[in-house]
């Protein structure tokens, strides 16, 4: 979340609960992934793909 913030500002708290709900694995990949977003959109496309 501290780098989400950093980067992006505000996370919306729908994102958040989405981000609290992933699993182990899904969150070790969100940590690597978050270098290629470039905006909010791409983080809450790579979350829709999740659930």
């Amino acid at each position: 979340m501290r780098l989400l913030k950093k980067r992006f500002g505000e996370i919306p708290a729908t994102i958040i609960n989405q981000i609290e709900d992933l699993v182990l694995d899904d969150l070790e990949s969100l940590t690597e992934d978050i270098l290629d977003f470039n905006s909010l959109e791409d983080l809450q496309i790579w979350l829709e793909k999740r659930f």
